[in-house]
């Protein structure tokens, strides 16, 4: 810029506010600009969560492997992740991989202790390590349960299924010590598959004790906790259906809510079986075990963060507070513009960088179902074809041809049940044939 240039820029500056507005405008420009795009592993993993659903496993999987060995702030999510895909696609040696990584976080002590523990409190939640809400975390420990006991692993099986048992706190917004303490969980489908988990390793008695606590529990899996049905089953059927709660954020992005809520969803269906073209008579036990949308809506499977609301409030007084100063500098002249102005911006400052780190952490594990269906079944040995459907629900049915029910013990089959991906599938999967050197399940 020449000598005249600037002289003549000086002139044609308008006499109130004029360029010394700029700082607060410059403050305020670069507040909106900040907000970033999802980085590259973001989309990565969103690929990946799509490719889920529309029912290409192998490509979830090849997509969400790289991003399950970094170990950064998502490590135990993309593991979750990683692990959902591998499971519904029957790669049972990378399910159990995935979700051993994340389970070890998950029940491990002092993960996000010194540095990153104090960082994550002064400055942003998301540097912490995510290990998800408590419904969550029940059904990370649940999935790596199922694995080993889908191969027959039952000393494992009890151990992850005893662990998504974890208590809960219940929190109440009173001042009655009785009423924020903790208490047993309410996570039936866990304390199912633990009965039946008991059952295989010889312990009647904690056999009986699991399947009568499910009872007392919910009278209306009576049927499904009965220990003969479950003792005599040469089959069992293990049903995911639906799509589990999201995360939403409320009061300017700071408090984590969760929809939909059950009754929007509407009521959980009830699923058919037809083996070898005959329907199965599921004798009142076709019960949906749990309701994840409820759960989600239960504070006792909630993590409540308190910092991050009052975080959210006091960012709101501050921004207030510098807008008032703002306008009043607006308004004034010579060093008393300067002041207000200088205030005003250190006031949004600090208004805004409290309020972007009070933002919700929104992370969360897509994959999960709404609800899981245990359905123990006694058929003859031999190969069949199986067919899970929901005949309330359009296109969600599933078909295998040739699954193999053994002369001694028990097969169990994990059905993800997606909406138009119907199969007929052929056992087995191309991912069990590789990694397993039979294709029938081994006896129990």
């Amino acid at each position: 810029m020449t000598a005249d240039e600037g002289q003549s820029t000086r002139l044609a500056a308008p006499r109130r506010g004029g360029l010394r507005r700029a700082p607060f405008i410059c403050l305020l420009a670069t507040t909106i600009l900040v907000g970033c795009g999802p980085t590259k592993q973001q989309r990565t993993a969103g690929e990946a969560v799509s490719y889920y659903f529309s029912g290409d496993y192998p490509e979830a999987q090849n997509k969400l492997r790289p991003l399950a060995k970094e170990t950064n702030e998502n490590f135990v999510l993309n593991n979750v992740r990683l692990g959902s895909a591998a499971l519904a696609d029957y790669d049972l040696t990378e399910a159990e991989d995935a979700f051993l990584r994340a389970y070890e976080v998950i029940n491990s002590v002092g993960v996000n202790d010194g540095g990153r523990s104090l960082g994550a409190v002064l400055v942003d939640e998301k540097i912490k390590i995510w290990k998800g809400e408590p419904f969550e975390r029940a059904m990370a420990n649940f999935d790596l349960g199922l694995v080993y006991y889908i191969q027959h692993d039952y000393n494992n099986a009890r151990a992850a299924f005893e662990n998504a048992l974890f208590k809960l706190h219940d929190y109440d917004d009173s001042t009655d010590k009785k009423k924020n303490q903790d208490v047993e969980s309410n996570f039936n489908v866990a304390t199912l598959m633990l009965a039946r988990t008991w059952q295989k390793l010889g312990r009647e008695d904690l056999a009986h004790a699991n399947f009568d606590l499910v009872k007392q529990r919910d009278p209306s899996l009576a049927q499904l906790a009965d220990y003969d049905r479950n003792a005599e089953a040469n089959l069992l059927l293990v049903v995911e259906y639906g799509y589990g709660p999201q995360k939403v954020t409320d009061f300017d992005g700071a408090i984590v809510g969760f929809g939909p809520k059950p009754y929007e969803a509407g009521r959980i269906p009830n699923p058919r079986v037809v083996i070898d073209g005959h329907a199965m008579d599921l004798d009142s036990f076709d019960r949906p075990t749990i309701d994840l949308l409820a759960m989600a809506q239960d504070r006792k499977w909630q993590s409540i963060d308190t910092i991050r609301t009052v975080k959210s409030v006091v960012g709101t007084g501050l921004l207030a507070a510098g807008a008032i100063e703002g306008v009043r500098g607006v308004n004034e002249y010579g060093s008393s513009q300067r002041r207000d102005l200088t205030a005003a911006a250190a006031l949004a400052g600090a208004g805004l960088l409290l309020k972007a780190t009070s933002q919700a952490d929104v992370r969360q594990w897509e994959m999960l179902p709404r609800t899981i269906f245990l359905l123990p079944l006694k058929v003859e040995p031999g190969t069949h074809d199986i067919t899970v459907e929901f005949p309330m629900v359009r296109g969600v049915r599933q078909t295998w041809r040739d699954m193999v029910v053994p002369d001694k013990g028990e097969a169990t089959y994990y059905f993800r049940m997606q909406r138009f991906n119907p199969g007929p599938f052929q056992w087995p999967p191309p991912a069990m044939a590789q990694n397993a050197p039979t294709t029938s399940p081994s006896p129990s």
